[in-house]
C-alpha cells in the first residue's frame, strides 16, 4: 500500500517539475544568442534580450524585435530579414547568417 502511495505521489510531482524547468531552459536559449557579429562589410551585428525578447542592431542603430521562426532562427516584423544563428550541439553559437542582406557574420571572441 504504501508503494502505492509512494507511486501516485511521484507521478502527480513530476509533470509539475518538467513544467518548471521547461522556462528556465528557453531564457538561457536566448541568453546563448547575445553578442555581437562582426559582418563581412565591416559592419558590426549586436543581439541583445530584454524581457525575454531578442532584438538585433546594426552599428548602434535602432533596435529591431527578433522573432522566433525556428530552432536558432529568428525573422523581422518589417524589411524581410532573417537571422540564422549557427548553433552547436552544446547550444553555444558560432556565428549568424543573414539572409535577405546577404551576410555573413562570425562572432567576436
Amino acid at each position: 500500500m504504501r508503494t502505492l502511495i509512494w507511486a501516485l505521489a511521484l507521478c502527480c510531482c513530476v509533470p509539475c517539475a518538467a513544467g518548471a524547468a521547461e522556462k528556465p531552459a528557453q531564457t538561457i536559449e536566448l541568453q546563448d544568442f547575445k553578442g555581437q557579429y562582426d559582418l563581412a562589410d565591416g559592419r558590426t551585428l549586436t543581439v541583445t534580450e530584454r524581457r525575454k525578447k531578442l532584438y538585433a542592431q546594426m552599428n548602434g542603430g535602432p533596435a529591431v524585435e527578433l522573432e522566433a521562426a525556428g530552432k536558432g532562427v529568428f525573422i523581422t516584423r518589417w524589411g524581410g530579414l532573417r537571422v540564422e544563428f549557427d548553433q552547436r550541439d552544446n547550444g553555444s553559437v558560432a556565428g549568424v547568417r543573414l539572409l535577405g542582406a546577404e551576410q555573413v557574420a562570425r562572432r567576436q571572441e
